[in-house]
């Protein structure tokens, strides 16, 4: 028998971020292939169709955990591999899912096939919304995810498509603002996150650039008590060996479990959260001489697919974690272009027209992510916010055919109505 020790610490970051939002056991592997041929990527997303889409849960389930390593996995070769990194997928995903509703041609495809490749934009729009639902009704578990849209009024103005605002209202629930950007805005979207994360992310963005547009948010906010709660003498002090090899003193939380996880790449158990719908999953590297980012970094969605196939309940598990807190906040721009969604930051390429204007007219400027995890023996409190910001993108004017008329010769004039044309004086001109 393996006994998880210490080490628990180093994979629970990313290991968090997966298990909040994923739910049962692989399905069978689809095709993955890209459906370029789709209408909706051309035209847009019928947004009055989503709602009436089915999928198979089985298929999405799986593509959304390939998402959430894929993910994880290039959000630590961004960051580096030192330190505490957490993201939340399911934030990342729905916010930019606002964005996907009002984007077509090779933006709306590159975000469907980001957390979905092969399915179709209705189908991972639907699977979104289902999934925030399903937060949003979780019990015995305080599990919120909310949205919100701020319109900068002194740019778009009424020029927001209604019908996209319609629907981000209905399907993601999210509150529609119009409003002069201005000094105090950024203070105000922070205030609605700090709302929102339960008081745990206290801000996002420190100021909004003057070509700022549209700012649309996601914000999760999970607590959770244990199931089986760490009585006191399962509460003890220890050594933790960090990453970069300090010993550093720290409160463990023991406990006897019966859900075994073993691969060739890492051993785990799996705590249930009250009512069983939630449960911590920590994922200990059989190799003890990586870091946890090193380990996450190339542990791929076949692994996790693996990994998760393996649970076996014929062994008493006896284990061990620390106590924790812990923030992470990172720019996402980067990371999600080397995930394949590039066209929507470049405005010579983003087709956001769904949302405003003509493609090119608006792109996406940030993708700002930020979480907080605290984990005790009474139980978890997590939260993340996704900040995506739209900024103005070619202009129009510029790029309009024009004509000239230059009167530095003889010609005629005349005076009209307006609304018939007819001319009220006529006259030409041969010389001045």
């Amino acid at each position: 028998m393996k006994i998880c020790s210490a080490k628990d610490i180093k994979i629970i970051a990313g290991a968090m971020a997966a298990l909040m939002f994923l739910g049962g056991c692989a399905g069978k592997t689809p095709s993955g292939k890209p459906l370029h041929n789709d209408p909706a990527i051309k035209s847009g997303i019928d947004l009055n169709e989503v709602k009436n889409t089915g999928y198979d849960k089985e298929v999405m389930d799986e593509q959304y955990r390939r998402y959430c390593f894929e993910l994880l996995s290039q959000t630590i070769k961004e960051y580096g591999t030192g330190g505490n990194v957490m993201i939340s997928p399911a934030s990342i995903m729905i916010a930019l899912d606002m964005v996907a509703a009002g984007a077509k041609a090779g933006s709306l495809e590159q975000l469907t096939d980001l957390f979905a490749a092969g399915q179709g934009p209705l189908t991972q729009q639907a699977y979104a919304a289902d999934l925030m639902d399903k937060i949003n009704s979780a019990k015995r578990v305080k599990f919120s995810c909310a949205n919100a849209v701020w319109n900068n009024g002194k740019i778009l103005g009424d020029k927001v498509n209604m019908d996209y605002v319609d629907y981000i209202r209905e399907t993601f629930l999210a509150e529609y603002t119009v409003t002069d950007f201005d000094s105090k805005t950024a203070g105000k979207i922070n205030s609605w996150v700090d709302e929102h994360t339960d008081h745990m992310i206290k801000e996002v963005i420190d100021d909004l650039d003057e070509g700022t547009v549209m700012v649309l948010v996601n914000a999760i906010s999970f607590d959770a008590e244990w199931n089986e709660p760490y009585e006191k003498d399962d509460v003890r002090e220890g050594e933790f060996k960090a990453a970069d090899g300090n010993i550093q003193q720290a409160t463990f939380l023991n406990d006897t479990l019966s859900a075994y996880y073993e691969t060739d790449k890492a051993t785990g158990f799996i705590k249930e959260y009250k009512g069983g719908e939630f449960a911590f999953l920590a994922i200990l590297p059989t190799d003890e001489s990586i870091s946890a980012n090193e380990f996450a970094m190339n542990f791929s969605a076949e692994d996790y697919e693996k990994f998760i196939n393996s649970v076996t309940y014929k062994y008493e598990v006896y284990s061990k974690m620390p106590e924790f807190e812990s923030d992470f906040e990172l720019l996402m721009n980067d990371t999600l272009k080397d995930l394949g969604a590039s066209d929507i930051f470049d405005p010579s390429t983003a087709d956001l027209s769904g949302i405003t204007g003509m493609p090119g007219d608006i792109y996406v400027s940030k993708v700002i992510h930020k979480t907080h995890i605290e984990l005790d023996a009474k139980g978890t409190r997590a939260s993340a916010a996704t900040v995506v910001t739209l900024e103005k993108g070619l202009s129009r004017e510029d790029e309009k055919e024009y004509r000239v008329v230059n009167c530095n010769r003889p010609f005629v004039y005349a005076i009209v109505d307006t609304e018939s044309m007819v001319p009220v004086f006529i006259g030409t001109v041969n010389e001045v």
